[in-house]
């Protein structure tokens, strides 16, 4: 073969290698080592990966904004690392991501089989930050629910404003009660370190923040945190829509109705322009408890008539319409918004939108978790 052939094939070679190192900058590296004990009972590196990256998969099914990089298995090679390995090149992709400053986010983890059960050593190297360390326990060989929680608490530092939606959908839909695991963790990533260029993300997580502060009763604290969320230059347009309408939701329960009226349209004005799912209803339904807590009740149900007509399988507007016009016949007895009839299905939960996650009376001042389906 002469020269210029060689040189061809090589340059081939290199450009795949280059490639390769690109794509997997966007991924995430995920690694699992298992001790004998757990291999002989049938579970095996490649499964306990799937294990790993499937509950990663669910944490980011949840729609969302921010940005998180997508799981690779270690154990399953991209079709140039299988065509590099034969020919010893596979550290290549490794040197040219330290070549061209892309470093892809890796975590690796151990599993042990200790006195008291088993135990996962982890190390997570998110891009640009220091290794960090951690380590999970379970009493028991129960390896599979062990995986899942380290994928959790891993993933955690990876992104964690993902993690911090998933369980607080998971506290909404019931699947998860203890608010308390939830809130502490949402703190300790709060007060992490966090790099000038993770506005986005820890923007983001302020916001999921007042939604836990509301689910503890304290209002105070959570209109501290939407200002906080609110306050970073770098939050994405789509999401100060959302601090603004949970602005105006929380001055509503504190009684500050023009400051209600002033975050409701600046929300409209930062979500025009925006294709964001579900948002003109949940505008429509911010007016009408506006509307409401001036006391214009007509016009508060025909606002909310209107949200149910913008997105006719939504809860809330739903409860509200029944809500108003049992107003309307001036019955004494309290409105249950648990006795409006379920339908087969309702508009997706927003668990960074108090309209969504919340029911309120804006005449009294009192707010209430919506209905679960």
């Amino acid at each position: 073969m002469d020269f210029f052939s060689i040189s061809i094939l090589g340059a081939i070679l290199i450009g795949l290698m280059a490639g390769d190192a690109v794509i997997s900058s966007n991924t995430m590296t995920v690694n699992v080592a298992l001790p004998p004990a757990v291999q002989q009972s049938g579970l095996t590196r490649g499964p306990a990966e799937e294990i790993f990256v499937t509950e990663l998969a669910r944490i980011t099914a949840i729609p969302s904004g921010v940005p998180v990089p997508t799981p690779r298995i270690a154990s399953r090679r991209t079709v140039v690392g299988a065509l590099a390995e034969p020919l010893k090149l596979t550290e290549m992709t490794a040197a040219l991501q330290d070549l061209f400053g892309l470093e892809p986010v890796r975590i690796s983890a151990t599993m042990l089989q200790v006195e008291t059960g088993l135990q996962m050593e982890i190390v997570v190297t998110p891009e640009g930050r220091q290794p960090t360390y951690m380590r999970v326990s379970r009493p028991d060989l129960d390896a599979v629910s062990l995986i899942r929680v380290a994928a959790r608490e891993a993933f955690a530092e990876v992104a964690p404003f993902r993690v911090t939606l998933a369980r607080l959908n998971a506290l909404l839909d019931g699947s998860e009660t203890d608010l308390q695991v939830v809130r502490e963790q949402t703190n300790r990533l709060l007060a992490r370190n966090w790099r000038a260029d993770d506005g986005i993300e820890h923007s983001a997580l302020f916001s999921l923040a007042s939604v836990l502060s509301l689910l503890e009763s304290d209002q105070t604290q959570a209109a501290r945190e939407v200002r906080m969320a609110d306050s970073f230059r770098e939050a994405l347009p789509t999401a100060r829509a959302f601090y603004a309408l949970n602005g105006a939701f929380l001055s509503l329960l504190s009684g500050d109705l023009a400051q209600a009226r002033a975050q409701t349209e600046r929300g409209i004005a930062l979500g025009r322009g925006h294709n964001i799912a579900v948002f003109p209803a949940y505008v429509l339904i911010q007016r009408g408890l506006l509307a409401w807590a001036e006391g214009q009740l007509e016009t508060a149900l025909r606002l909310m008539q209107e949200a149910l007509q913008v997105d006719p399988i939504n809860r809330n507007a739903r409860v509200y319409v029944a809500w108003l016009q049992h107003l309307k016949t001036g019955t004494p007895e309290q409105f249950d918004p648990t006795s409006v009839p379920e339908q087969t299905s309702r508009s997706v939960l927003i668990p960074g939108l108090m309209a969504s996650v919340f029911l309120q009376d804006p005449a009294v001042r009192r707010v209430q978790r919506a209905p679960l389906q």
